[in-house]
């Protein structure tokens, strides 16, 4: 995997990033309330960094529908904020089969900051912390998940015992019965749930992704004029998780997704080398 990646820098030399992202230390919470237009981030210098086609694992984009990334970065002791702004020309958030979401994700490494793990998703034994933040996460965390009714308003299926057009004397049945029904739900997958905006994930090499249960991260997404701006809030100490310490480097890695142009999974924009990070001391 090393060897692959140090062939791809020598065969792109330009995409290393050369520019450090600086977070600088204010007295904002982050912890609630994000607000991604907040005269605070007028504080946080701006890094724009270069974005490629993910090269290494089927299936490949074509080419990358990002090109450039601007993020921005401040902290205030406990938690950590990030505002990330891509263009896009249409706002997607999935629903019907065959749509996906509009995304944004973070990566850092968890044991090394000085010598991180390979970047496309870490190595066996040398795992990676990631927060991907999803437009359709925000929706559901927002609105609630979307049912069939919500996707196909006109769709009727008399068949289906639960949702009759009409329902005359029938009382319908309970969420429990529903589940039941919701293979989804009945295996406890957890992308069947409402869930928050953004997902903290562990992984260890391709297909080892794991979403954490015990979150301590926030977002929040706005798209206008054909741009998302979104702000990815963890917390600097993360039990079991990355660490980042005031007064110290680290490093981190970006993926966009466009789900409009059917990005999702492995076709993805991303920077491919890890991007130094200086956190700002007392």
């Amino acid at each position: 995997m090393r060897l692959k990646l140090l062939i791809l820098m020598l065969m792109m030399p330009g995409l290393a990033q050369a520019a450090d992202i600086a977070v600088k230390k204010v007295k904002e919470d982050f912890s609630k309330g994000l607000d991604p237009y907040a005269a605070y981030w007028t504080q946080a210098p701006e890094v724009e960094l270069s974005l490629m086609a993910q090269p290494m694992m089927k299936p490949k984009p074509e080419k990358p529908e990002t090109s450039l990334l601007k993020v921005q970065a401040l902290h205030n002791g406990n938690y950590v904020a990030f505002r990330l702004r891509w263009k896009d020309a249409e706002k997607s958030e999935a629903g019907k089969l065959g749509q996906f979401s509009d995304a944004v994700a973070l990566e850092f490494p968890v044991k090394s900051n000085e010598n991180p793990p390979s970047v496309i998703m870490g190595e066996p034994g040398n795992p990676v912390h990631m927060f991907h933040w999803r437009a359709q996460y925000q929706y559901d965390e927002e609105h609630g998940k979307k049912d069939v009714k919500d996707i196909y308003p006109n769709l009727a299926v008399d068949t289906y015992h639960m949702d009759y057009p009409d329902a005359g004397k029938w009382k319908g049945a309970s969420q429990d019965q529903k589940e039941a029904y919701m293979h989804g739900m009945a295996a406890g997958n957890p992308q069947s749930f409402v869930k928050k905006a953004v997902d903290e994930i562990m992984a260890e090499g391709f297909g080892s992704s794991a979403v954490r249960k015990d979150q301590d991260s926030f977002a929040k997404g706005e798209w206008k004029n054909g741009e998302w701006t979104v702000v990815i809030s963890r917390a600097l100490k993360r039990d079991k998780g990355s660490i980042l310490e005031e007064g110290k480097s680290s490093s981190v890695a970006f993926a966009v997704w466009q789900g409009g142009k059917d990005e999702v999974g492995s076709r993805k924009a991303l920077t491919l080398f890890w991007t130094p990070l200086k956190v700002e001391g007392p």
